[in-house]
């Protein structure tokens, strides 16, 4: 074991009540915009090119083999039903109560049988070694103890099993260049035109973001110091490159950059 995980990350030493109290603003958040944020991934779950490369990249990180998977952070279950279509046993887990409503809602329209459940990232309600796969987009910046989180993905995950991070450097891209600036003011302003009237509040920058630990390092690098630092194996990285998913999709969130993805293995044990 690495001494990555001995040193403490910034901005995690939080007391139990002030880290539950940001938990629950998070929440809020995401409830708030549960809609608004459905309307985001409706395309990804249609037949089309869209679908088609996320399941490639979904396949790249997990590889061929029909596993049993939990999507952490599963949000209204784009990837978890994305892994149910291609023939995987998923359970998509979540903090908030609307995203699972829109997730359900979404599994009876496509007719796929994803288990949908309310719970906390940091604290898996699943007991140790349940899941071939552990996967999560876009989920593990929000938290405010990824290295707790990241601890608890290990726990539920068989030996040998797969770990599947999806993320990006959100604000670090936003805040680069003037274009990028320029640009997502216009990408809000066209998603404002085309009826997703929430679409400028959900994109404002929420004040509990200063407060995560992750908002602000260099990832995928920082992230792969940390799952080193747990004994994480056969890590690697893919660069998202969002051009890859069709001129819509990259003029209205090209602004954030690339994303990445990180696969690793949890060491076998004996």
């Amino acid at each position: 074991m690495g001494t990555t995980m001995d040193i403490q990350l910034e901005g995690t030493t939080h007391s139990t009540s002030g880290s539950q109290v940001l938990k629950e603003r998070i929440n809020e958040y995401w409830s708030d915009g549960a809609e608004g944020y459905q309307k985001t991934i409706r395309n990804s779950l249609q037949p089309g090119m869209l679908k088609r490369r996320w399941q490639d990249i979904l396949r790249e990180g997990i590889g061929n083999e029909k596993a049993k998977i939990l999507d952490v952070g599963t949000g209204p279950g784009a990837v978890a039903l994305l892994l149910a279509d291609m023939g995987h046993s998923v359970i998509g887990l979540d903090r908030s109560e609307e995203m699972l409503k829109k997730a359900r809602e979404n599994a009876e329209r496509l007719g796929l049988p994803v288990d949908f459940k309310q719970g906390d990232a940091e604290s898996i309600p699943f007991e140790d070694e349940s899941f071939d796969v552990v996967v999560n987009r876009d989920v593990l910046w929000t938290l405010p103890n990824p290295d707790t989180a990241l601890r608890e993905w290990k726990r539920v995950l068989r030996p040998g099993g797969r770990l599947v991070v999806i993320d990006g450097n959100w604000y670090i891209n936003i805040n680069r260049s003037l274009k990028n600036r320029i640009w997502r003011g216009f990408a809000l302003l066209l998603a404002t035109i085309r009826g997703r009237s929430d679409a400028l509040r959900r994109h404002a920058e929420p004040n509990w973001r200063r407060k995560l630990p992750m908002t602000f390092r260099k990832r995928p690098e920082y992230d792969i110091e940390l799952l080193k630092g747990l004994g994480f194996t056969d890590i690697n990285v893919r660069i998202i490159d969002r051009r890859r998913f069709g001129l819509d999709e990259f003029l209205r969130y090209g602004y954030f950059g690339d994303s990445f993805m990180i696969s690793a293995r949890k060491e076998m044990t004996g």
